[in-house]
């Protein structure tokens, strides 16, 4: 079932774009979850990536959150990367090697001095705005 609309507490945003920014100029990298369309939680995820514009979570971050996520019985809502230079839209490679189409894709742009964050669906490499609201 794909939610065309999510709420997110202030404070993941806020948790978000300090974790982003200790990272600059590298992209950040986390899982989004919470409870159907609220998300609660921001897991961030170590990105081995050193190149500014990608990222490679590590397996074994991703694996400790995912039990994570079973133990606090949340639910895997998204993914959030930021993009250092670019703005909060998915890049090419984004949409070409997007492989979880049920999971929402969440762009953090760190590009200008006040921070852009959009949400979206990539489904057959086509990006699908999502709305939100920051409670």
């Amino acid at each position: 079932m794909t939610i065309s609309y999510f709420s997110i507490d202030s404070l993941v945003i806020k948790n978000i774009q300090d974790y982003c920014t200790s990272l600059f100029p590298l992209q950040g990298y986390g899982i989004l979850a919470g409870q159907t369309h609220y998300i609660t939680h921001f897991f961030p995820i170590t990105n081995l990536n050193t190149c500014a514009c990608s990222f490679e979570f590590d397996p074994r971050d991703y694996i400790e959150t995912i039990k994570k996520l079973r133990d606090l019985q949340l639910e895997w809502i998204g993914i959030i990367h930021s993009h250092t230079l670019t703005d909060a839209a998915p890049s090419a490679r984004d949409l070409t090697h997007w492989s979880y189409p049920e999971k929402s894709c969440w762009i953090l742009s760190l590009k200008e001095v006040e921070f852009n964050l959009c949400a979206y669906y990539i489904k057959h490499g086509q990006a699908i705005p999502v709305i939100y609201e920051i409670l």
